[in-house]
């Protein structure tokens, strides 16, 4: 049985080709893709045209931030029948059907619509708020207003943020970040960076002296600023995503040695961790204590992933995040 994927065939260009359906094992679910978000750390693997060569096979499929239903069961899977609508940690979604172990899956709460229910971003904010101390009241900046800034900034202000105030380069990002609960918007122009030492080794700041700062832009402006803005004995949570796109970065060690900052990595390597901080994000979509629809903004057909990818690029009028809808 064949069914219909989107392949990379060389820079910026995919295709629809057919190919075999995956088959399970006894630990595994066969899952029908209904909707996969796009993510931004596929963005230049996509650009580059990863496992596009006519030696890989087979050809490489992106997609890992699906929704769908369980079509085939193994017979060693627990908890999990056909027809439950799952997300999880599922590769090579781009495609009518992926296959994953039942451990890394979760079921969708039936409230839920499809394109708010995307489980590996979910867990990607969720574990990395988890991981980011916020006591009440404290000041945040976040450094970044797309889809990962704009979602962690929710999260900073379910933590008990007393003030959030927000940074980006574009007008229409900070617009957003209004929209889901920044108290002040900034450019990196228009914030403040200087800071002095004065007498008795104090550092006096002004809008710089922040508890927290969040880095979400994925860039070494973004770095550099954030840990400018972050207060003497402050956290700096690194959100962006520096991987695979010479991510090699510089950092002011002087100031932040000096200023004594905690530095937080907030991405997660643990799936379990992963599976519990995706059931704890759905709760809270559910609940409506969260916003993930809102933050999905552009919904493209399986025939238009590279016009998907190039929106992360070029930033179209109102993106945030675009989805793939399968069906």
């Amino acid at each position: 049985m064949n069914m219909r994927a989107s392949v990379i065939i060389g820079p910026e260009k995919s295709r629809i080709i057919e190919v075999a359906v995956p088959e399970i094992n006894d630990e595994e679910v066969l899952i029908r893709i209904k909707v996969c978000g796009v993510c931004a750390s596929e963005l230049h693997p996509w650009m580059e045209g990863a496992g596009s060569s006519e030696a890989s096979s087979p050809r490489k499929i992106f997609g890992h931030e699906p929704v769908g239903i369980i079509e085939q069961v193994g017979s060693r899977v627990q908890g999990y029948k056909v027809g439950d609508r799952v997300t999880g940690l599922i590769q090579n979604a781009f495609a009518q059907y992926a296959k994953a172990n039942y451990r890394m899956i979760v079921k969708v709460p039936e409230a839920l619509d499809d394109l708010e229910a995307l489980g590996e971003p979910l867990s990607c904010l969720m574990s990395g708020a988890d991981r980011t101390p916020v006591s009440p009241g404290d000041d945040i900046a976040i450094v970044g207003a797309g889809f990962m800034g704009l979602g962690f900034l929710q999260l900073m202000g379910l933590k008990g943020a007393g003030r959030i105030i927000a940074v980006d380069m574009r007008e229409e990002s900070l617009e957003h970040a209004k929209r889901f609960g920044a108290d002040e918007l900034y450019t990196p122009q228009n914030v403040k960076t200087e800071y002095k030492v004065t007498q008795w080794g104090h550092m006096e700041q002004g809008i710089k002296g922040m508890d927290v700062a969040v880095e979400a832009s994925g860039t070494q402006g973004g770095l550099q600023l954030a840990g400018e803005l972050t207060a003497v004995h402050g956290v700096l949570s690194l959100v962006g995503f520096h991987q695979g796109h010479g991510g090699l970065r510089s950092v002011n060690m002087e100031l932040w040695n000096w200023k004594a900052i905690s530095v937080i990595n907030a991405h997660e390597r643990r799936n379990a961790v992963h599976i519990k901080q995706m059931e704890a994000g759905l709760k809270l979509i559910a609940n409506k204590k969260f916003n993930m629809k809102d933050l999905i903004t552009h919904v493209h057909g399986l025939d238009d992933v590279d016009r998907a990818y190039d929106g992360i690029k070029s930033k179209p009028s109102g993106f945030i995040k675009a989805v793939i809808k399968i069906d």
